[in-house]
């Protein structure tokens, strides 16, 4: 049931957003354009920089505020919601926090910490700027659920010779507090611009398939669709421009 509910939204969302990014076009006037909205950094679920659940080695810009609210279905039918804000203060570093309702956890509400630098690998050993980027990071630093540290590399793929469209993939390794849970061991995914202010997010979290829909409607906000281990969801995410 819940696959053919995700197959109407997805394709309800595929050809509203696709009528809309063939007419929003961007030219030289925009005050932003879809190159921007197709490379970058977005927050996921659970608040770092990343794809749905995996994290990448992006860091949001220098100064770079985002902030996100998600709903999620979980087993019995019931909508968790999971808030959060993500800010980098410099040059690779970001941290946040994210909010769990007790319908995620199970008991009581939680906030939740995170952080991750993207390490300055181009820089030490002088290698080219297409070189992957690798970072590492944790979330749940303060050990209120599953306290998890990772490092992951992503490197971008251009679709093109004018390298303004990149599919980005990312692989990643992960040591969780709680064994057999997302970000345990390996995982990785591929970020793909569908259209413009579109983009594709796949990913397998170390445990569960997941996959994604995102759409620009505005410079500063994004709507999303996705299905996590096989539960809907759907979110809005603001961001301070990039």
């Amino acid at each position: 049931m819940r696959a053919h509910k995700l197959a109407a939204v997805v394709a309800a969302t595929l050809v509203m957003c696709a009528g809309l990014g063939w007419a929003q076009g961007w030219d030289a006037l925009d005050i932003w354009n879809a190159d921007d909205a197709a490379n970058a950094a977005l927050t996921s679920w659970f608040g770092t920089s990343g794809l749905i659940v995996v994290p990448t080695a992006e860091t949001l810009p220098p100064e770079g505020l985002q902030a996100h609210l998600n709903v999620i279905e979980n087993e019995n039918d019931d909508w968790a919601t999971i808030w959060g804000a993500n800010v980098s203060l410099y040059e690779g570093f970001e941290g946040g926090v994210t909010g769990v309702d007790d319908t995620w956890t199970g008991a009581d509400s939680e906030v939740l910490f995170q952080a991750k630098w993207r390490l300055p690998v181009q820089d030490y050993f002088g290698l080219p700027a297409e070189a992957p980027m690798i970072a590492v990071g944790g979330r749940d630093l303060g050990d209120q659920l599953n306290r998890t540290w990772y490092v992951v590399l992503t490197k971008d793929v251009p679709l093109d010779a004018t390298r303004q469209h990149m599919v980005g993939l990312t692989v990643g390794f992960g040591d969780t507090e709680l064994s057999d849970s997302p970000l345990d061991g390996l995982f990785g995914g591929v970020d793909v611009p569908l259209f413009d202010y579109g983009r594709l997010q796949l990913e397998h979290d170390g445990e569960n398939f997941n996959a994604a829909l995102r759409y620009w409607w505005s410079e500063w906000a994004v709507t999303e669709a996705a299905l996590l281990d096989d539960n809907l969801s759907f979110g809005f995410t603001v961001n301070s421009g990039f």
